[in-house]
């Protein structure tokens, strides 16, 4: 994805890191707490009208170096998100309205829109394979094979599930998966390239060492979670990860990233919408999805 069109999604790509949050911790056990678990991440993840607010806060070293918050209501095709994140003493806000395959963006003063419709062979294919039974299977099976023992580590207790984990309790697979994003990571700025003094081109326009300087040697320290359950959907999900390696330096660094986030409004939803009436909208052409934005809109 262009670099400029990712600095302008932050606050949708922050409400999708929660949802990942929610489903991916579902992996880590299996037994009456899995299934019941698992079955309120299903069922929540089929809800088309809610509203979820979320609070965002990473530590290094136990010192804040950034913190947000995120809201996302959502009614079928219509969607709404606003978002505000200091990340490095640096305060970025942003929004976001979806009403069918129009899509608008805001980051600070500046609007982008975006024609859904001109990435629908794309997007249908890809939800196509997410949403097939064999799909499915082949994530729960991957999902089998990383939890080892932890499966039998969620604990139940009336409408509050929980899990923490710690050191020896992590599965060394997922410190592998871990140490694999990063290796990744380091060959696509190798192969691509940035300029670390250029804003438009070092993604969100916001220092990353702030968000997550860790380049090598990860490892996950621990994992804790603790979600609400009311009438078989989750209402509210606290997650906690701690996160240690070496960053460019060579330092040791300890990361910890905390998400919590509440789920409302569930059939009651109405999501807001954006008055972009005399603004400037520069369009995003899908031909130049490598590229630029090309050109301006005036609604």
């Amino acid at each position: 994805m262009n670099k400029n069109l990712r600095k302008k999604t932050i606050g949708v790509m922050a409400a999708g890191l929660v949802l990942t949050a929610s489903v991916g911790a579902a992996a880590y056990a299996k037994g009456n707490a899995y299934d019941d678990f698992k079955a309120a991440v299903v069922k929540t993840s089929k809800i088309e009208n809610s509203t979820l607010n979320s609070n965002i806060q990473v530590t290094q070293n136990g010192k804040v170096t950034a913190s947000g918050k995120v809201e996302w209501q959502s009614a079928g095709e219509n969607q709404y998100s606003s978002g505000q994140f200091t990340v490095g003493g640096k305060t970025v806000d942003t929004e976001q309205s979806t009403s069918g395959d129009q899509t608008v963006l805001r980051e600070g003063d500046q609007y982008y829109s975006i024609d859904h419709s001109e990435f629908g062979m794309m997007e249908d294919s890809h939800d196509s394979f997410e949403s097939s039974p064999s799909a499915i299977r082949l994530a729960e099976a991957a999902s089998d094979l990383l939890i080892g023992d932890v499966k039998n580590r969620f604990t139940e207790n009336g409408d509050t599930i929980k899990l923490s984990l710690t050191d020896a309790q992590i599965p060394e697979l997922a410190n592998l998966a871990l140490n694999a994003v990063l290796e990744a990571s380091a060959q696509h700025e190798k192969q691509f390239g940035y300029d670390e003094n250029d804003d438009s081109a070092a993604g969100f326009d916001i220092d990353k060492k702030a968000l997550f300087p860790i380049v090598s040697n990860g490892r996950v320290e621990s994992v804790q979670l603790e979600a609400k359950v009311a009438d078989g959907t989750i209402t509210a999900i606290q997650t906690k990860i701690t996160v240690s390696g070496l960053d460019e330096s060579g330092k040791n660094i300890k990361v910890e990233a905390s998400i919590d986030s509440t789920l409302s409004n569930i059939g009651n939803t109405k999501p807001k919408t954006m008055d972009v009436k005399g603004k400037k909208v520069e369009t995003f052409d899908h031909e130049e999805f490598g590229g630029d934005f090309h050109g301006k809109d005036r609604f």
